[in-house]
């Protein structure tokens, strides 16, 4: 929850510091800000993507495991 006030407090801050600010100065800043969130937005999908890998990994151990059941093959056997 604070985190969230600090937020609403840094875009009031960024808000009063555009008013007194060049649109050239401005722009460049949204194009480095562009940026910063691309970077965090490929972060993002690839933390998702190695969660998701890691659980198809577990389900196909999974189905491994039940299919060396029913062939009644132990996995400590080998």
């Amino acid at each position: 929850m604070i985190d969230e006030f600090h937020v609403m407090y840094m875009y009031k801050k960024i808000q009063a510091e555009a008013a007194t600010t060049d649109i050239k100065t401005l722009e460049q800043l949204l194009k480095k800000f562009r940026k910063v969130v691309a970077e965090r937005r490929e972060e993002c999908y690839h933390e998702i993507g190695e969660k998701k890998a890691q659980k198809l990994r577990a389900e196909r151990l999974q189905r491994l495991l039940k299919k060396m059941e029913r062939d009644r093959v132990s996995p400590h056997e080998l």
